[in-house]
């Protein structure tokens, strides 16, 4: 993705209540407003946030971190996994300058001791260009600031945690935003100079649960089991059956035991 302009941030638009950020941006986008690669919109209270698939993230209203931001780069549709596993990364970076060891999680989560603290979801904000041409993707990043330990054990689909249960500190969203972005930089500059492949990739699996572990893949009604053998160049899961590696490029990822 050689020609593009290196990442940079406009300064965040905070709004006080808001559906969801991704959505908000994804139809200003296609409503024809000409939102520069790098603008953030942010919010401590999103009523109606929304994860992978038919999922929903929910956060603690003026608690948490809900922001998204656009970025403006040739990629396909296929190849969003490794544009959320870059911004993953960028997370735990951001999470060790609180003093929390974070790891990635195949797709797009960051968690922490297992429990789930970060979850991301990129979006295509317009029809298909031609073939090569920058597209106008959303980007969403969800973060548990202030979340207690019993509004954590009430999530439903799986453990969570925040900064507070893992630091006893509950710092200013606006703060950890400032430094999410910070972090977030050279991570997406990488991918949008090389792809998932070289540094980026190295990053994600030194971070990444499960390597080496066995895993099932569900997607619909649909499951798979084997081991994690690593990463493609492109962020695909490989999956290590009785039947030999394939590629997983979607699904949600369950944990066997150690």
């Amino acid at each position: 993705m050689t020609g593009l302009l290196p990442m940079e941030f406009a300064s965040p638009q905070w709004v006080d209540r808001i559906t969801s950020t991704n959505t908000a941006l994804v139809e200003r986008l296609a409503a024809g407003e000409r939102l520069p690669s790098g603008y953030v919109l942010a919010t401590t209270d999103q009523t109606a946030g929304r994860g992978r698939g038919q999922h929903r993230w929910t956060s603690q209203p003026g608690r948490d971190l809900c922001c998204s931001f656009v970025l403006q780069a040739p990629v396909e549709p296929g190849r969003l996994c490794s544009l959320s596993m870059a911004t993953a990364v960028g997370v735990v970076d951001c999470l060790e300058s609180f003093g929390i060891e974070a790891q990635t999680k195949w797709p797009n989560d960051v968690v922490v001791n297992d429990r789930k603290i970060t979850g991301i979801l990129p979006e295509l904000a317009s029809g298909a260009p031609p073939q090569g041409t920058p597209r106008m993707i959303v980007v969403g990043v969800g973060l548990n600031i202030g979340m207690s330990a019993a509004e954590a054990a009430a999530q439903i689909d799986q453990p969570a945690t925040s900064l507070f249960i893992e630091t006893a500190r509950t710092p200013l969203p606006k703060e950890v935003l400032a430094a999410l972005l910070l972090a977030l930089v050279p991570r997406i500059d990488e991918w949008i100079a090389h792809g998932f492949s070289g540094q980026l990739k190295t990053a994600w699996e030194d971070r990444c649960i499960g390597i080496g572990r066995q895993v099932t893949i569900a997607e619909g009604n649909r499951s798979r089991s084997g081991n994690l053998a690593g990463f493609g160049t492109e962020g695909q899961l490989l999956l290590e059956e009785d039947t030999g590696t394939s590629e997983v490029w979607s699904g949600t990822l369950r944990l066997g035991r150690k």
